[in-house]
């Protein structure tokens, strides 16, 4: 998954010379929070609600030199960018022309859809130890039932060792998904239906 994916392309822009009032304006009859802001077809900063005092252009008060990266930037990367430079939101750039805008919404809404949140089906969460090929063992315990993988994630475990993975799927019940992961001693740390 890359940027390019997820992002707003061709964003709405403001000129550096246009004035705070125009840019509050702007922003009050949209549903973004914030603008990029050039001169001619140069990006030169990036303004938000918070940054919209005073009075005159806002290029008195955008941020200046915005964080940027290009499209085929993996969306795990911009999240460590974003989470790094503490910006809500990033440029996008390509052969220094402003293509698009991902936003933290935005990287949201692909973890929303990550976890497979619009599906019906069984959702378990797993804390799989660190065993090389427990993770495969417990896909084929699943693929065994006939189970429709709708969705996959793992992260490290909060408790510090292994990994919390939660998977979604469809075509078994929970009793059928419960049994199934039973014999592979890997503690179940919740399971619902969905």
């Amino acid at each position: 998954m890359l940027i390019k994916d997820f992002m707003t392309r061709d964003p709405i822009t403001v000129q550096s010379s246009a004035t705070v009032d125009e840019v509050q304006n702007l922003l009050a009859v949209s549903d973004f929070h914030r603008l990029p802001v050039m001169e001619d077809d140069s990006l030169v900063g990036i303004v938000n609600w918070s940054r919209l005092i005073g009075g005159g252009p806002v290029k008195h008060c955008m941020i200046k030199n915005p964080v940027t990266a290009p499209p085929d930037t993996p969306l795990e990367e911009a999240a460590r960018i974003m989470i790094d430079h503490q910006v809500g939101a990033l440029l996008v750039t390509e052969n220094e022309e402003l293509i698009g805008i991902i936003t933290l919404r935005d990287l949201f809404k692909v973890g929303f859809l990550a976890l497979g949140a619009r599906s019906h089906g069984v959702r378990v969460a797993l804390d799989v130890p660190d065993m090389r090929g427990m993770l495969a063992d417990v896909i084929n315990e699943l693929a065994l039932l006939g189970a429709h993988f709708i969705s996959l994630v793992n992260i490290p475990s909060p408790s510090g060792s292994g990994e919390l993975v939660t998977i979604k799927v469809q075509d078994v019940t929970q009793q059928q998904v419960a049994d199934a992961l039973s014999a592979l001693s890997i503690e179940i740390h919740d399971i619902r239906t969905v």
